[in-house]
């Protein structure tokens, strides 16, 4: 098998030195990013040419902002802890048994979800066997009113067989994977989503959405509550609902009170994961790991999550190492985030300067800019808001099973909580 790769890279490189205008020899730089690309498709497979490698799409722009720590400072409204006696009203309410279907009462864009309650009913099988419904309940998603359409498939018990629906994708509210994982008051920002409807993942068969919620206004909050259901195959896989909505309720709340200006709105945001090309293989894309937002006017704020690369590496003309160093936050050494503002302006987060330098055994400061060509070997990777990128030298091939299919084109979305989580930071 490693003849077949070194044969294959003999190949190309040949078949590349061949292209070059009247067959110029390639350079060391052209020969390094030629054996990355071989390593990578040996790796990952063919890339689709029309791969963008997640820069310039909607999925970099929307969805859960799990930097806690950046919320108050950036202006938005943190709510303040539930109360016992909070709990108690929104119970008051959510404990009755409801309607078959609510309406959404609002539609905001950026807001809070807050846990409030999860419940202890117990439901029946098809069998007859207790199920607590809120231990059944994961993956809490608010409406996506923008993402691609996709056809799902749910068993219907009335009919007997499966009914196709088309709906919208969902985005999935961070920290919020279980009904009962949540502290009370565990809370997490959405942006660019929507509160037009809310819904869960039934555990209890094979993960179907249901979209079983009803919105109350109590005391002048919002509130959303969540009946469980389940609807598999198997008679163990079905749990018919009660229509009370209190096996799992969440708050909802605004997340700004004011729109920005239309003259500096957030015109793109997204983590950006790197590979500087110093050693090949490995692939964990943890080599220098951003937060940034562009803005309408191109003001560009950055936050340095973490570099787990040993070259010298510059985002946006600031030298990583020298204000956090080299192999940190990848599972070896822990330091603080380290945020400022770009000094030059920019149109778009692909755009944003991440260059790499390093000295030839002549003593020669070589220096590269990574890239991400649509259908080539990419270099950095745009990833949405809370993505959890590889601990040092685990290659996202293992942490991430579905990144492969994305790079060919056959899935359109990888990092949606579909991860091995020994190899990821928390």
């Amino acid at each position: 098998m490693m003849k077949k790769i070194i044969f294959g890279l003999i190949a190309l490189l040949s078949f590349t030195a061949c292209n070059k205008n009247d067959f110029e020899p390639m350079t060391d730089q052209e020969i390094k990013e030629a054996k990355y690309a071989a390593a990578f498709e040996q790796v990952f497979g063919t890339i689709s040419p029309t791969q963008t490698w997640g820069f310039n799409q909607t999925a970099t722009t929307r969805s859960a902002d799990p930097r806690g720590n950046m919320w108050a400072s950036e202006g938005y409204n943190v709510p303040a802890d539930i109360t016992e006696s909070e709990r108690e009203a929104v119970l008051a309410v959510f404990s009755k048994k409801g309607k078959a279907s609510y309406e959404a009462l609002v539609d905001w864009d950026c807001f809070f979800v807050q846990q409030v309650y999860t419940g202890d009913s117990i439901y029946k099988d098809g069998y007859g066997q207790d199920v607590l419904g809120a231990q059944k309940m994961n993956w809490l998603c608010a409406y996506d009113p923008i993402g691609v359409k996709e056809t799902k498939y749910l068993w219907s018990q009335e009919k007997g067989n499966y009914t196709e629906i088309v709906t919208n994708h969902d985005d999935h509210v961070n920290d919020f994977n279980a009904a009962t994982s949540n502290d009370y008051g565990g809370r997490m920002l959405m942006v660019n989503s929507s509160t037009q409807r809310f819904g869960f993942s039934s555990s209890q068969e094979n993960g179907h959405v249901f979209y079983n919620f009803r919105m109350e206004v109590i005391n002048g909050n919002y509130y959303v509550g969540l009946d469980f259901e389940a609807a598999g195959q198997n008679p163990n896989e079905q749990v018919a609902r009660d229509y009370v909505y209190d096996d799992w309720i969440v708050k909802i709340v605004p997340g700004k009170g004011q729109t920005p200006p239309p003259s500096d709105r957030v015109k793109e945001e997204g983590m950006i994961i790197c590979e500087d090309l110093g050693t090949i293989g490995d692939f964990d894309f943890n080599d220098v790991v951003f937060y940034a937002k562009v803005w309408e006017s191109g003001k560009a704020d950055i936050e340095i999550l973490a570099a787990g690369g040993t070259l010298d590496i510059a985002v946006a003309g600031v030298n990583i190492g020298d204000v956090m160093g080299k192999m940190v936050n990848t599972g070896l050494k822990s330091v603080p985030t380290y945020s400022f503002t770009a000094v030059n302006t920019y149109n778009s987060l692909i755009e944003i300067p991440i260059v790499v330098s390093k000295t030839d055994a002549a003593g020669n400061v070589i220096s590269y800019e990574l890239s991400a060509k649509m259908g080539k070997a990419p270099q950095k990777i745009c990833v949405p808001k809370g993505f959890r990128w590889c601990k040092e030298y685990k290659s996202l091939a293992e942490a991430y099973t579905g990144f492969k299919n994305w790079t060919s084109g056959k899935s359109d979305t990888w990092t949606d909580g579909i991860f091995v989580k020994e190899l990821v930071m928390p």
